[in-house]
């Protein structure tokens, strides 16, 4: 419930909603293509419906719902066509973040780089897959913000955050997890080698493993 945000304080309410209903999609209490209950959400956040109606408006901007003339509003489902585009961009994304990290990580940039890395390794062999996707996704987000490449750092995620309604199956099993985060460690040693070819090479070689692991992953569930 968000007791702390008044009603009168609109905008602050709106994004927190949105906040709110953007997590619950993300981590799955919402599916793709379920309808999206105002009343019901609006009960749970202690809130009325108009900050929820905005916020599933928001989220349609951003590629997560699509709401339907007097139907309501749907948690999007992402067809595989497109999620496969967004997974190539994103390996041209991370291999140039990468490469120009190489040349510009700060020693404190390092250190919190690999404080997820370490955490994500836990993660794994304890089987937290939510702990594990959340690192995971902070780990891509801050090499991004250290890049100090707004322009870049945009359109990754903009397009990225439509992943979010795939790519939790990509880690259901606790091999895929270390996989993914042995590659990680590789991104990291190339990034602090200071090269800045071979840092976007193995930037570039993990996002193509990402989209292998996506897709074995929704062959295994059509199976």
């Amino acid at each position: 419930m968000l007791a702390n945000k008044p009603e009168g304080d609109g905008s602050a309410l709106a994004v927190s909603v949105e906040t709110e209903l953007e997590a619950m999609i993300v981590r799955g209490e919402l599916g793709p293509g379920q309808h999206i209950n105002e009343l019901a959400l609006a009960r749970r956040l202690g809130v009325s419906r108009g900050p929820v109606r905005e916020a599933a408006r928001a989220l349609e901007r951003m590629g997560l719902v699509t709401v339907i003339l007097n139907r309501g509003a749907f948690v999007r489902e992402l067809q595989i066509d497109e999620a496969l585009a967004i997974y190539d961009l994103t390996a041209v994304l991370i291999g140039y973040v990468a490469g120009r990290l190489a040349t510009t990580i700060t020693a404190a940039q390092a250190q919190e780089l690999q404080s997820y890395v370490t955490g994500m390794e836990a993660a794994a062999q304890e089987g937290r897959q939510d702990a594990f996707f959340d690192l995971n996704v902070t780990f891509h987000k801050r090499q991004f913000a250290f890049a100090g490449n707004a322009p870049v750092e945009a359109v990754y995620l903009a397009h990225t955050r439509k992943l979010l309604l795939l790519r939790r199956r990509s880690f259901d099993e606790s091999p895929h997890m270390l996989q993914s985060n042995g590659e990680h460690r590789d991104v990291m040693d190339a990034i602090l080698s200071g090269d800045a070819d071979v840092a976007r090479q193995v930037a570039e070689r993990h996002a193509r493993a990402g989209r292998a692991r996506f897709l074995k992953a929704i062959a295994y569930r059509e199976a």
